[in-house]
């Protein structure tokens, strides 16, 4: 089966995920690209810093910085398949042999007439910065499936595992689904959910969460390999939806106990 991934350049949360399925499942699938964005998409970078330094702190958003920094010099340099570990997306992909690219916004015409040459059976999202258009959903013939990091329809837009934590779940969940033009909006394919360990913090969480979601996106494409699914239509009414969290909901999460970092 032919898989094209939608994703984000994004070497400290999004890697994580890259790393653990090709390691385990990249010979399962041909991978005929693995598309990523620039991180966060359209966000302004000013914005962006201001946002990550509310909630990591100073110290946190160095520490963040550093690993940052050390990923894009380092991932620079050639790689084995089967290394300890990788620092980018681009080393990962070179060592696997999957093609990758760096594009901008996916819906442009240029990407999706790209996507059509390359004829995916099925079109993965993988915490993509943009809303996918009608036109790209209906590239592969097989669909397109999106992996969240909560149990759908509770907790859809941004920062999910964040607000699980906020909320005291003792778990967070992870739903992968067909997309529609909405967001995080279409039939269930699989729902599953993680333990959250005591005193973990959000960062160590998301990279957690992000290599068992690999998992959960094979099991689904093996699935879809090997015929027909039944997917499971969600009830819009228990849904709720989040944005980045404000300063004082961010103060509210510290005064709870709660680590970001």
């Amino acid at each position: 089966m032919r898989i094209e991934f939608v994703t984000q350049d994004d070497s400290l949360y999004i890697l994580p995920f890259f790393d653990e399925f090709l390691r385990h499942y990249g010979e399962d699938f041909d991978i005929v690209q693995i598309s990523a964005s620039r991180s966060m998409g359209k966000r302004s970078r000013i914005q962006l810093v201001k946002e990550l330094s509310a909630l990591y702190g100073p110290l946190g958003l160095a520490r963040l910085a550093t690993r940052s920094a050390t990923a894009r010099v380092i991932g620079k340099l050639a790689r084995p398949k089967g290394a300890t570990r990788y620092y980018t997306l681009s080393q990962l992909c070179h060592a696997y042999s999957i093609p990758y690219a760096r594009i901008g916004n996916p819906n442009a015409p240029s990407f999706l007439e790209s996507t059509q040459q390359r004829s995916p059976d099925v079109l993965v999202s993988v915490a993509c910065p943009y809303i996918l258009k009608e036109a790209l959903l209906k590239v592969a013939p097989g669909g397109a499936i999106n992996i969240h990091h909560a149990p759908l329809p509770r907790y859809k837009g941004m920062m999910p595992t964040f607000w699980q934590m906020f909320y005291g779940e003792k778990s967070v969940g992870v739903t992968v689904h067909y997309m529609s033009p909405k967001l995080d909006e279409g039939p269930t394919l699989l729902r599953s959910e993680q333990s959250i360990q005591e005193g973990e913090s959000l960062d160590h969480l998301i990279q957690r969460s992000k290599r068992y979601g690999a998992h959960c996106v094979a099991r689904v494409l093996k699935q879809l390999q090997n015929g027909p699914v039944s997917p499971v239509q969600t009830n819009d009414a228990a849904a709720s939806y989040f944005t980045f969290p404000t300063l004082s909901e961010i103060r509210e999460f510290r005064r709870r106990g709660l680590r970001a970092i």
